[in-house]
């Protein structure tokens, strides 16, 4: 089995892996899917949907970092 962005090779300590999954339920709660459980992929669909006005969805558009203003603007226009 995978365990994805929590492989334990990372040497992550418990603090920092309970605050990435605080913050990814938290994510989850308001829902937005992450492209991933890492700090930076939480962030970053977090920060795309405050850009789009409505939750991000990794598995249904474009990758989170590379929504701005205008991305979203063009979005909205085709419905996605």
């Amino acid at each position: 089995m995978n365990a994805g962005d929590a492989d334990s090779r990372k040497q992550m300590t418990n603090k920092a892996f309970n605050k990435e999954l605080d913050a990814y339920k938290e994510a989850r709660a308001q829902g937005i899917q992450p492209a991933g459980t890492s700090m930076n992929k939480i962030q970053e669909a977090v920060k795309a949907s405050e850009t789009l006005g409505r939750a991000y969805q990794a598995g249904k558009m474009p990758p989170a970092k590379s929504i701005n203003k205008k991305s979203a603007a063009v979005m909205k226009e085709l419905g996605v």
